[in-house]
């Protein structure tokens, strides 16, 4: 493949980027920093990343941030490096794999409706008033149940559970408890991904709403009600109580929150926090009970 084609797609996606070397070259595949292979492109993020004894002259094609230096052979240097070597890897090397529409031993009632070119994996219960939109793929295990609407181009990963009840009780003097009844349901908007193992449930009255870009890792919990606002992301293992918000791009890193509270947009929260307070928008926070943090925020 010419590197004209990859700086044409660039282009395309709309990425700014300046490029300097022969775009009539040809590039090979792509490889790791760590482990170049000859005639591959590759992606370096930070000076600090170049291996010593790696001779950059060696490299074919290198993507790269504004901040990198090298004698690489073609160069494509962009603010937005990570996002273009990744989406072109994509784009040219991605998995083409032909897939049933539904795998087996999948189960889906009869309210269900499914968008074009939904993929649905095996051994999911999908059961309940739920709309699945177009493009979207659901793997393996997965249970959504109750009312449930998910956006186009989402992808669920396998062992999720979605639209069950929250946590949730009303108890007498004598302190014997009864779990509160849900009625409300689970929006997704588009391009969302929730990977492994997560489990989002249903609000008790009004929805649990996951706007659309939004990035759940694996084994996160979603409690009910819950709004989280446009491509706010959360890392492996967080914790999310009942009735909280988050603003747009808030950044929740393998944290726990206690309910009722509000992550402000554009806000960062460490790793291994307890947020015992609402965080104000584009603050950064971090430990046990959070607090701000005055370090740089990455």
């Amino acid at each position: 493949m010419r590197i004209l084609e990859i700086l044409s797609f660039l282009q395309s996606e709309g990425i700014p980027f300046s490029f300097s070397g022969r775009e009539t070259d040809e590039v090979e595949g792509f490889s790791s920093l760590a482990r170049y292979r000859p005639g591959t492109f590759t992606w370096v993020k930070k000076p600090e990343n170049i291996p010593a004894g790696l001779d950059s002259s060696g490299v074919r094609l290198a993507v790269v941030s504004e901040a990198v230096e090298g004698s690489f052979q073609n160069v494509i240097r962009t603010p937005e490096s990570k996002r273009a070597f990744f989406h072109t890897v994509e784009h040219f090397y991605g998995e083409r794999e032909a897939r049933p529409a539904v795998g087996q031993f999948t189960y889906i009632g009869p309210k269900v409706k499914l968008g074009e070119g939904v993929r649905i994996g095996h051994n999911c219960t999908l059961d309940g008033d739920i709309t699945i939109g177009a493009g979207t793929v659901i793997w393996n295990n997965v249970v959504i149940i109750n009312r449930v609407d998910i956006g186009e181009k989402c992808e669920i990963a396998s062992g999720t559970t979605i639209g069950h009840d929250g946590f949730g009780y009303t108890e007498d003097a004598s302190h014997k408890k009864t779990m509160v009844k849900h009625f409300g349901g689970v929006v997704i908007g588009r391009e969302v991904t929730i990977l492994e193992s997560c489990n989002i449930s249903r609000g008790v009255i009004d929805d649990t709403i996951i706007g659309s870009g939004v990035k759940i890792d694996a084994g996160t919990r979603v409690g009910h009600n819950c709004v989280i606002e446009e491509n706010a992301s959360f890392v492996g293992g967080s914790i999310l109580y009942g009735s909280c918000r988050f603003g747009k791009n808030a950044h929740f890193a393998s944290a726990t929150i206690r309910n009722q509270l509000t992550v402000g947009e554009n806000s960062l929260v460490g790793v291994g926090s307890v947020v015992l307070k609402d965080v104000p928008p584009g603050a950064v926070v971090a430990g046990n009970p959070a607090r701000p943090f005055m370090g740089k925020k990455e």
